[in-house]
């Protein structure tokens, strides 16, 4: 028989452990919830100077203070960022502004934070080649076909009275270092180049600025910028994370309108560290760019403009239609 002294003991212990296990089961809740009040940004970035601008410093910011950390990794092609957003690896990212709406379009809820409003975009060639005319039976090099940069040169040479293949060849490379390094050999006349990759093959290779593209977009199309670059962030984080995410956007404003003010030596090193860039090539560059920062809806009409006019040349290149009211509304 049990005496009924060990079954008071067995209850006791049973209750124990119920509210043990109870407490347990509690706690994992408020961990989770923790957790979710405080995640980790994980952000995709490009190896380009003034891509980089709005995030310096965000890791020790005040804003990073309220999340569990912030990660970067580096894109260096348009596909590495459709790969990322589409695999749900990233939160955030400086990207071009058409890949993101062309994932926006397939369904792949991202959505516009910011604009990098820059002189991003130029022909480099030969020193003392300038205009559009010197370009008329001349072969030009594009890292990526049917990129930003490419529909955006073919846009502007036919409104400029160049017929590609007709009257001004492009070539198109696999990388974007390929294409650096073959014009700065000599192997490439003239190559259509972001910043600050632009910079560095004219200071390599005694090049010159043929053309500036965002001043042509802007003459022609009568837009107050050429929205290429875009910071975007995915819908879910968004979402979960309105504040932060609103306070991020500002941080990146804050921060783009100090650097292209004059950034520090602490920002350039920085910049040199995240681009690959020497440092006095970061400081060189910088104030060439003339930087400056889009909120979403000081940029929704000329991006709108844009993502029409690729439209109209490449509808792949947007997903075959524009994206829906969230990508630009929030």
């Amino acid at each position: 028989m049990v005496s009924l002294h060990l079954v008071r003991r067995s209850a006791g212990a049973v209750l124990a452990l119920g509210l043990l296990t109870g407490c347990s089961s509690g706690a994992e809740p408020a961990a989770d919830a923790a957790a979710e009040e405080r995640p980790e940004i994980r952000i995709a970035v490009a190896p380009s100077v003034p891509l980089s601008v709005p995030l310096t410093g965000l890791a020790a910011s005040p804003v990073a203070t309220d999340t569990a950390g912030v990660r970067t990794e580096t894109a260096r092609t348009p596909d590495d960022f459709r790969a990322m957003f589409t695999s749900g690896s990233v939160d955030l990212a400086t990207m071009p502004t058409a890949v993101a709406a062309n994932l926006a379009a397939r369904d792949v809820p991202i959505r516009v934070l910011g604009v990098v409003d820059s002189a991003l975009l130029k022909v480099v060639g030969p020193a003392g080649v300038q205009g559009w005319d010197a370009l008329r039976g001349q072969t030009v090099r594009i890292p990526f076909r049917g990129d930003a940069a490419d529909l955006t040169f073919q846009i502007l040479a036919a409104e400029n009275g160049l017929v590609p293949g007709r009257d001004v060849t492009i070539e198109y490379g696999s990388t974007l270092p390929d294409t650096v390094s073959e014009i700065i050999a000599g192997r490439v006349p003239l190559a259509v180049l972001p910043e600050h990759f632009a910079t560095l093959t004219r200071t390599q290779a005694g090049l010159g600025e043929v053309l500036d593209l965002q001043t042509e977009w802007t003459r022609s199309t009568g837009s107050g910028s050429l929205p290429q670059s875009a910071v975007v962030v995915a819908g879910e984080f968004a979402d979960r994370h309105p504040e932060l995410v609103a306070r991020i956007a500002e941080q990146m404003r804050e921060t783009t309108e100090r650097i292209s003010a004059g950034a520090t030596d602490a920002e350039r090193a920085e910049i040199a560290q995240a681009t690959g860039a020497p440092e006095p090539m970061v400081g060189a560059v910088l104030p060439t760019l003339r930087l400056g920062w889009l909120t979403r809806d000081q940029a929704r009409d000329d991006i709108t403009t844009m993502l029409n006019r690729f439209l109209e040349l490449s509808p792949d290149s947007v997903g075959g239609r524009l994206p829906d009211e969230a990508f630009l509304r929030g």
